[in-house]
């Protein structure tokens, strides 16, 4: 990333011009999420001690996030409270709009998006996005790094499990050399890998070993486009207590069926919308598919919101791949 370094230069200077700093990531965060904006947060506070920095997210961070150390400072957003600040810095966020009430309420005087998105279109008034990169916690922690700035070991907790998450624990077709090294840089370091990979992947809530088995049992296979689809409706999450963030991992287990692809996991929301994941193994790029819907994310890897039914959503995905 060495050819970003630059653009890293212009993003410290904002950093250092600008006193009261807001971080925020988008709605039901995921690893990469929490990583990338934790990881950044306790940096800069470690490095500006006179500045006021915070971390706002618009939903609570999952639970199994929550063992990394600085995650309780992490605010979620209060619709009753107004929220200012100079700078505000998106991370992870494909668009805007993908941060929910933070990114439509918080006001600014100037906006830095940092992300390694595809269908990122830019929209802050600084973007570094790197779309070759694993992760934004990658991102993150190459400016780190090239700004030759301290950083501590639970700032490289959080940016290692940012890693652990966008990559699939290293297996998927994203985890390239640079990836590598900064995995062997963060461990010789300190970080253990197999605290973070237990407390992350193997420590799961009641509610998601319950929606997990509730999508084993019921989701659909599609032979002829080889499309493991599943729908999960509010009822069904009211009945187990279950949150967004419990159905983490739904998407990625039904495309592990041997015969499968591809996968569409769709969720009803608490307003009737629907919102959509997708992932891929192979040759379809489901980011394409995606922006049928206004989404978007990355060629294996994307995610919509839509107001269709689930059966007319369905209908156009099989249609598409």
């Amino acid at each position: 990333m060495k050819e970003f370094i630059e653009k890293f230069k212009e993003i410290k200077n904002i950093i250092e011009k600008n006193q009261n700093i807001i971080l925020t990531a988008h709605v039901n965060p995921d690893g990469d999420a929490v990583g990338s904006g934790l990881g950044l947060f306790l940096t800069l506070k470690e490095n500006y001690k006179d500045k006021n920095i915070r971390f706002v997210l618009q939903d609570n961070i999952p639970y199994t996030t929550k063992f990394l150390k600085g995650s309780e400072e992490i605010e979620v957003y209060d619709k009753d409270k107004k929220y200012s600040c100079d700078l505000l810095i998106f991370l992870d966020s494909a668009t805007r709009d993908r941060t929910g009430e933070t990114g439509k309420n918080i006001e600014s005087k100037i906006t830095i998006n940092i992300d390694h998105h595809v269908s990122n279109p830019l929209y802050a008034d600084i973007n570094c996005v790197i779309t070759y990169s694993s992760s934004t916690s990658e991102i993150i922690y190459n400016f780190i790094k090239y700004m030759n700035y301290k950083f501590s070991l639970s700032a490289a907790e959080a940016l290692y499990l940012g890693l652990v998450n966008d990559t699939g624990n290293f297996s998927h077709s994203n985890v390239k050399v640079g990836t590598m090294q900064m995995a062997t840089d963060l461990i010789a370091m300190g970080v253990n890998n197999n605290y973070i990979v237990t407390n992350f992947l193997n420590s799961n809530s009641y509610q998601t070993l319950k929606m997990m088995g509730e999508a084993l049992r019921n989701f659909e296979f599609y032979p002829e486009k080889k499309l493991s689809y599943y729908y999960l409706d509010s009822e069904t999450m009211k009945k187990y207590n279950a949150k967004k963030e419990d159905t983490e991992g739904i998407v990625e287990k039904i495309l592990s069926y041997y015969e499968a692809s591809v996968s569409l996991f769709l969720r009803e929301e608490a307003d009737g919308k629907i919102k959509g994941s997708m992932r891929s193994k192979y040759e379809i790029n489901v980011n394409e598919v995606a922006s049928l819907f206004g989404g978007g994310g990355h060629y294996k890897a994307a995610g919509f919101s839509s107001n269709l039914s689930a059966n007319e959503i369905l209908e156009i995905v099989l249609k598409n791949i």
